[in-house]
């Protein structure tokens, strides 16, 4: 019997010890490491996200292309001013630096859509809006549904 036991405890701590091994060796998930735009990037993605909603021209294009880096510019001027000691970024208090400097955006962006694109973009909104709406009633906490077209131009 107590061999048995002497046994069966050695064959429990070898697993063990491989099991620990193999988890050392286990490379970390690709998608759950982010990595960090760079401010030329996020601006092309603004760019990007937007054409692919409303077909924008090589001028439109251009000009949206500057209107998101100097958003962008913004962004990274007012995350730095209220970053804390720990390298964390204080919320709060960027949080209405960093909506004014959005808003901006947007009116930029609206002045050179024409009628037309805009059109498209409240449909779209409109669109995503009700999605949310039902998504909300169906307590579907897991699947947060962010909107591309109010994440670019929200239509106030």
């Amino acid at each position: 019997m107590k061999k048995l036991f002497l046994f069966v405890t050695a064959f429990l701590f070898a697993v063990c010890v491989i099991a620990q091994e193999d988890a050392k060796n286990v490379e970390p998930v690709k998608h759950m490491t982010k990595e960090k735009l760079t401010i030329e990037q996020r601006a092309q993605r603004s760019v990007d996200r937007l054409n692919n909603l409303v077909t924008l021209t090589d001028e439109q294009k251009t000009k949206v292309y500057g209107f998101a880096m100097e958003r962008e510019k913004k962004i990274e001027d007012i995350k730095g001013k209220h970053k804390l000691p720990n390298g964390n970024i204080d919320k709060e208090s960027a949080k209405p630096e960093l909506k004014a400097a959005r808003r901006e955006y947007r009116h930029a962006v609206k002045g050179i859509l024409t009628q037309e694109q805009k059109d498209v973009l409240k449909a779209k909104a409109k669109a995503n809006r009700e999605n949310k709406k039902d998504n909300k009633t169906n307590e579907d906490k897991n699947n947060k549904n962010v909107s591309e077209t109010e994440e670019i131009i929200p239509i106030e």
